[in-house]
């Protein structure tokens, strides 16, 4: 006859019930309170718990991975070894067990990522049928990030609405509107997602997408591998969550989480950075980002819609590159000397350009991807009236950049893929069409306002190219001959682009410029760019007159500033 258990075993067991339901009880009452209290926290503790749990989450699965693909083939032996020397399996059994549920919960959670991550990322179902429409009405659609909203002017003027005012003289028969679903640092899969909850039949379809591909993803501070000092087994445990869905999918939300943190001015970035994702995550991005293209367009053939695309341009010359890398492998010390060697040419620069433009020459000769070397020598080329020779540097820079916030060459391909073979589809090149516009030849300052928004002269070259098509085409039929480019003057009286609207502008692009020097080893230049900006704010509020100020889009002769 069993005994009844002692006090102090009585006791034992409702402090292992407390310590197993305590902690379940307390997960409970946080998730069923957390909607309630968290947004009462700031930001920035929102952005820190939320990192907390994810990356616990992260733990969690190491474990099961640990428990499970370790732990069960060792406990089963375990225990097929006690039965065979006629022993019980005892605690052996029980931990097989455990395993086993462990590989369950393991297989359930990786499946489960899958399909999330597959619900994230997958394409919208795309309106069909429309009302009637006024057949005197012409909408055109606006897809895009911040160039395609008209950034720094928005909301008073951007190329789509140059492209209907200038449509609306030539054709007055007609009218004209724009729907300009473009949003603020958002990627083409966004815009994909707002295209699907249109109402209303669109007659044109404008595109002007690639530079925020990857920032909408990850953020900029992100290295997607661990750090030269990692030891080898971090290293390896690393490069193997590549493969886990659940992983992959806890690292996007961690860093979409981080989006809206402003990078760091101090020790964050080196002269050798690594890159913002790895080759097989760009691979991802890209082909996401072409085939959502090639849907856009196929969808305009569909519903009758005239497919304008924009191939994005960015600030070549005038802005540097955000992260330079070398190739994977390299040791540190060879990284070290890199740095020493480049940061040597940099200082000689001024004293002499020969034996720095040779230093970056040697470094391309052992790292042929290091962007910065390439960016310093088109600044050379261009000193010395080798412009041709400079752009292509330039863009070299532009393509091996680390920091891919400016549309590379994968994505500038993509749109030439999709249109070919479709006579009806506009393909504007913005590069192109800027560096046409350009006083210098170059898409610089004098085109670009910044990083890659074009200034008021850069606006109106992309507009202008796409009423060339559209004259070209003969889309308006007789009438369509009437339709001419827009100038800056005309844009600034339509507009009411008065010093008070161009001063908030200089307000943006200086507060775009404080943002980005966070993005380098050395913010000096950005920093610099910023304060002249807030200064030519400062001088239109002043009542300077505004081809006075220092601003390349309205300065009539084109000089560099």
């Amino acid at each position: 006859m069993d005994r009844p258990p002692s006090r102090r075993q009585a006791a034992r067991r409702w402090l292992l019930r407390l310590a197993l339901a305590a902690p379940a009880a307390v997960a409970v009452t946080t998730i069923v309170s957390l909607p309630g209290w968290l947004p009462l926290l700031s930001r920035p503790v929102r952005r820190a718990l939320t990192e907390g749990l994810l990356e616990t989450a992260v733990l969690f699965h190491a474990v099961l991975i640990l428990v499970g693909l370790v732990g069960t083939p060792s406990f089963a032996w375990l225990g097929l070894r006690a039965r065979r020397l006629r022993r019980p399996a005892g605690a052996n059994g029980r931990l097989f067990l455990l395993g086993v549920s462990c590989l369950l919960a393991l297989g359930s959670l990786e499946l489960g990522a899958a399909a999330v991550r597959s619900r994230i990322h997958r394409f919208p179902d795309l309106p069909a049928t429309f009302p009637a429409e006024d057949p005197a009405t012409y909408r055109i659609v606006v897809l895009g990030g911040s160039s395609a909203l008209g950034e720094p002017y928005r909301p008073w003027v951007s190329v789509g609405a140059m492209i209907a005012w200038k449509l609306g003289e030539a054709v007055p028969g007609r009218r004209f509107e724009v729907e300009t679903l473009a949003w603020l640092g958002e990627s083409l899969e966004q815009q994909h997602h707002k295209l699907a909850r249109i109402t209303r039949r669109p007659d044109a379809v404008i595109v002007y997408s690639g530079h925020n591909e990857f920032v909408a993803r990850y953020e900029e501070d992100r290295a997607y591998e661990p750090g030269l000092d990692a030891s080898s087994v971090v290293r390896l445990v690393h490069r193997l969550g590549a493969a886990s869905p659940f992983v992959r999918l806890t690292r996007e939300l961690i860093s979409k989480n981080r989006l809206d943190a402003p990078p760091s001015l101090k020790d964050r970035h080196q002269v050798v950075d690594p890159p913002l994702c790895s080759p097989a995550e760009a691979r991802e991005v890209l082909d996401d980002f072409s085939a959502r293209l090639e849907a856009i367009v196929a969808y305009c053939e569909r519903i009758g819609a005239q497919p304008i695309l924009i191939i994005p341009p960015a600030n070549e010359a005038d802005y540097e590159p955000g992260r330079s890398t070398v190739e994977p492998g390299v040791d540190e010390a060879e990284r070290a000397r890199v740095a020493d060697e480049f940061l040597a040419a940099r200082a000689s620069e001024a004293s002499d350009p020969d034996r720095a433009h040779a230093a970056y020459r040697a470094i391309l000769e052992r790292h042929p991807g290091f962007a910065e070397a390439h960016y310093r020598i088109g600044r050379r080329l261009r000193d010395r009236g080798r412009i041709d020779e400079a752009r292509e540097a330039f863009l070299r820079a532009l393509d091996l950049d680390g920091l891919p916030i400016r549309c590379p060459a994968p994505f500038r391909e993509a749109y030439r893929a999709v249109a070919e073979g479709r006579p009806n589809c506009i393909l504007v090149d913005g590069r192109r069409e800027l560096s046409e516009a350009s006083p210098t030849g170059l898409l610089d300052d004098q085109v670009v306002e910044d990083t890659h928004h074009p200034n008021l002269r850069g606006y109106i070259a992309l507009a202008a190219a796409v009423l060339r098509e559209l004259k070209v085409r003969g889309t308006f039929g007789a009438e369509s001959a009437a339709i001419a480019a827009p100038d800056v003057a005309g844009c600034l009286a339509r507009f009411g682009l008065d010093a008070d609207r161009l001063a908030q502008a200089c307000d943006r692009t200086s507060l775009h410029y404080q943002r980005v020097a966070g993005y380098r080893y050395d913010p000096t230049e950005r920093l610099a760019r910023s304060r002249r900006f807030a200064e030519a704010a400062r001088r239109l509020r002043a009542g300077e007159p505004i081809e006075g100020v220092g601003l390349p889009a309205f300065d009539p002769e084109g000089s560099r500033k």
